[in-house]
């Protein structure tokens, strides 16, 4: 039996249109590459999944039967695969030509590597969040002072999602934006699947600090590039995230460094978020800034909330 040199799986949850640019892209992004696509539908409600059927035919596609999250519907496919490098990505991507060998290039390069992400860009090809730092209570008690004028020079160090420059070299990160994660399958082998406790966000942070624990680095392939629309899958549902996020925040910190980390992480962000719902609400002329004061002050309410319950929004009705 011939293995492919590369599986791709993309879990889709109403993102009919997005994901159809995401697939037409796939043939030129892996050109020279043996390959499988998956897609792990999680019950979209907008015809995602006939959609696939008609216009992808060669795409293996799993109907996960309800809206599972991130983690558990790419563990569905992970045991399928068969590729020599797997490679998990968002439908609200769209990858150029020869990116993808060229991921998978970089990972032939590097065998005792975990896991491999490119340079992520949005629409207009300015570079967006693609790695990080793994969380730290001091990352949020300093952010701050990203908006004062020495500190600008310091912004991206005072997070821990970066939004790295181009022209920068390859090197070993924290963590890479799971939009886009290669994972050699020995690497996988070793570190096992995504966390299924992690309904969204975090999956990808867990996976890399499991990995890194295990000996394994993480690298990020400055000189690739994949576009990503990051929000627009879930800009509809934006309170449903920040409450998912913060959750998943604290199951990460649970996990990985035991209950009073969360003590300790919700009273920084309670202080970073209060002094940047304060800051923009100075701002009120502006519809953005009025927008961003309701966010922030949205998000340290929730550092004030000891227990979260994120409700997943409902599928919206099936077209005839």
């Amino acid at each position: 039996m011939t293995f492919p040199d590369l599986s791709i799986v993309i879990v889709s949850w109403n993102t009919r249109d997005l994901l159809r640019d995401c697939l037409a892209s796939l043939p030129a992004a892996t050109a020279g590459l043996a390959l499988e696509v998956i897609v792990v539908d999680n019950a979209s409600g907008d015809g995602s999944a006939a959609m696939v059927r008609a216009e992808f035919p060669s795409v293996a596609l799993i109907e996960a039967g309800g809206n599972l999250g991130f983690a558990r519907a790419n563990n569905l496919a992970l045991p399928v695969t068969r590729g020599r490098a797997i490679l998990l990505l968002n439908p609200d991507t769209v990858c150029p030509p020869g990116s993808l060998a060229a991921l998978v290039a970089a990972a032939d390069r590097r065998p005792g590597a975990a896991g491999f992400g490119p340079l992520l860009v949005d629409r207009d090809g300015d570079p967006t969040v693609s790695c990080g730092q793994f969380p730290s209570s001091r990352l949020h008690l300093l952010r701050p002072l990203a908006g004062l004028p020495l500190g600008r020079r310091w912004q991206r160090w005072l997070r821990f999602a970066d939004t790295p420059r181009r022209g920068e070299p390859d090197r070993e990160v924290d963590y890479v934006a799971g939009a886009c994660l290669l994972i050699p399958r020995p690497a996988l082998a070793r570190v096992g699947p995504l966390d299924e406790r992690f309904f969204l966000y975090f999956e990808e942070t867990d996976w890399c600090f499991r990995a890194w624990r295990a000996g394994l680095p993480v690298v990020l392939c400055n000189g690739i590039e994949v576009i990503h629309l990051e929000g627009r899958a879930a800009e509809l549902v934006s309170r449903f995230s920040s409450t998912q996020f913060q959750h998943s925040y604290r199951l990460f910190l649970a996990k990985h460094a035991g209950r009073r980390a969360i003590v300790a992480m919700r009273a920084a962000q309670f202080w970073e978020k209060s002094l940047q719902a304060g800051w923009h609400g100075l701002r009120c002329w502006s519809p953005r800034h009025r927008r961003l004061a309701a966010r922030f002050a949205f998000e340290a309410r929730l550092q004030l909330r000891a227990r979260l319950a994120p409700v997943p929004p409902a599928a919206p009705a099936r077209p005839a």
